[in-house]
């Protein structure tokens, strides 16, 4: 029977104190496995206080710069000379408006947050995996790139392309070993978004720790036969 677990491996997430980041990360140190994660201020390591120091490897970067996302992956590699594992959750949400009111600065942040972060890390990973004959990458997608609505151009373009890339690189990689997939979640159940929408239903919104699960399994020897695909998380709505 293929297993599930990440003992010994070696994996690194992008945004590793975000909502979404922390729960990745958190189950992957559960499971046994060395985590390297990007973050951006001090203060969010509070949450990874009793983290084993032999496991847990913080890297202040910022993912959408090429010379950080380096010094991110080599990192995991200096500390445990492999990268098995890659999960992409940094991103970023631009409230709806229509595409007449969108500055050329909030569309240059969306394509950069979310698109070119997840290439960048990818395209570095890919490189640190090649020749190892196993490797697993998740990227974060949106349901609102696949099925879009008005007044989210920016942010669907750019979570489209995240599904797109997926599929291209699954291609490329499809006799390497190395698989690579996405999951496109409606409304997460964040603070934030419970902050910014106060008036919605939480309880149908995807959990944190539900998409770490999928993540997990996505990057298991079980799912090895899985690879260009975009999962489709609604919740209840």
């Amino acid at each position: 029977m293929k297993t599930l677990s990440s003992s010994g491996k070696t994996v690194v997430v992008t945004g590793g104190t975000g909502a979404l980041g922390s729960a990745v990360t958190t189950r992957f140190l559960s499971e046994g496995a060395t985590v390297v994660i990007s973050y951006r201020q001090e203060s969010e390591l509070g949450m990874f206080g009793g983290a084993p120091v032999d496991r847990f490897f913080p890297v202040h970067a910022d993912v959408t710069v090429q010379a950080d996302v380096q010094k991110l992956l080599d990192t995991a590699v200096a500390k445990t000379g492999h990268i098995d594992i890659l999960v992409n959750t940094v991103g970023g949400y631009l409230p709806t408006k229509p595409l007449t009111e969108i500055s050329e600065l909030e569309w240059d942040h969306m394509m950069s947050i979310n698109l070119k972060s997840t290439f960048l890390c990818t395209r570095e990973a890919l490189k640190r995996m090649a020749g190892h004959r196993y490797g697993r990458i998740v990227n974060i997608s949106a349901m609102a790139g696949l099925k879009p609505s008005s007044g989210k151009s920016a942010y669907a373009v750019a979570k489209s392309g995240v599904s797109l890339l997926t599929q291209i690189v699954a291609e490329e990689q499809r006799e390497t070993g190395i698989t690579i997939n996405a999951i496109a979640p409606d409304i997460i159940d964040t603070a934030a978004n419970r902050k910014s929408m106060p008036g919605e239903d939480f309880t149908k919104w995807v959990k944190p720790d539900h998409i770490a699960d999928m993540i997990f399994y996505f990057c298991s020897e079980a799912a090895g036969s899985i690879s260009g695909t975009t999962l489709r998380v609604t919740g209840g709505i």
